[in-house]
């Protein structure tokens, strides 16, 4: 067996949280047997198939993805990302393509009928963005992933989406949605290794989505959010405090009082 299926097995592997240690426990072997088969790349068909097994995993989904693994991100030029911004619900169509969202997908979830749908794929093939085949059928013309320009034109559109996923998420935390939010201090460096374990988490999903795409029908996929956020807060800026109303009124009858007045008894 060739390098391209072991390489799929890895990330195969990465995707469900798995070790070597714990595939050598599930077959029975030795954790050096499975490191020496992953370094070497080859091995008898049936100890590939036990592999498979063990990491609950078909091998044709592993051939299937040898060569689907998620490469490094890539932008869309700023004009296009201008135009797009003048239209949200057409870049909306687009991020959901980009999603592997099938047009027929963006249909049910979307409730749109075939004639909005084509037209939607034809303005995003004006754009260079799709090429339109037979039917409702398109192909993408951007590599995914894609990474947007946060600072460009699509901001305003990033934040009122991400604004409107919060507000779900909080009117449905008892049944579809989690959301946590608290503020805590702590060093610097505490900070930091959390945030580096937030995005290895993240990493973590991208995986375990992209395996669940390769090897999973359509309508059995959901379309799930993530959103995080960390950072060493400004609070004044997020919760901000002003004067107290009768510290206010004080100074608006008597502006020549100053800032520093007497606590009351």
């Amino acid at each position: 067996m060739n390098g391209p299926i072991f390489e799929a097995l890895k990330r195969t592997l990465k995707a469900k949280g798995l070790t070597y240690r714990m595939l050598a426990e599930r077959m029975g072997v030795s954790e050096p047997t499975v490191k020496r088969i992953f370094h070497e790349r080859n091995c008898k068909l049936d100890r590939l198939v036990e592999i498979c097994t063990a990491a609950e995993v078909e091998l044709e989904n592993v051939l299937g993805a040898m060569n689907r693994g998620p490469g490094p991100a890539n932008h869309v030029a700023p004009e296009i990302e201008r135009k797009l911004a003048s239209r949200p619900a057409l870049l909306f169509v687009f991020i959901m393509l980009s999603e592997k969202f099938t047009p027929e997908g963006i249909m049910r979830s979307q409730n749109l009928s075939e004639a909005s749908m084509f037209l939607y794929l034809r303005d995003l093939e004006e754009l260079g963005l799709v090429a339109l085949g037979r039917g409702l059928s398109a192909r993408l013309l951007v590599e995914t992933p894609i990474q947007w320009n946060f600072e460009g034109p699509l901001r305003p559109l990033f934040e009122a989406t991400n604004k409107n996923f919060i507000g779900w998420a909080i009117n449905h935390l008892q049944r579809e949605a989690t959301f946590v939010s608290f503020s805590r201090r702590m060093r610097p460096e505490t900070a930091e290794m959390v945030r580096r374990e937030a995005e290895e988490l993240a990493e973590r999903a991208k995986l375990l989505a992209h395996h669940d795409q390769h090897t999973t029908p359509e309508d059995a996929l959901i379309g799930y959010k993530w959103t995080f956020a960390f950072g060493a807060t400004p609070f004044p800026a997020i919760m901000p405090v002003g004067p107290h109303a009768r510290d206010a009124a004080a100074k608006a009858k008597d502006p020549a009082s100053g800032a520093r007045r007497p606590m009351p008894a």
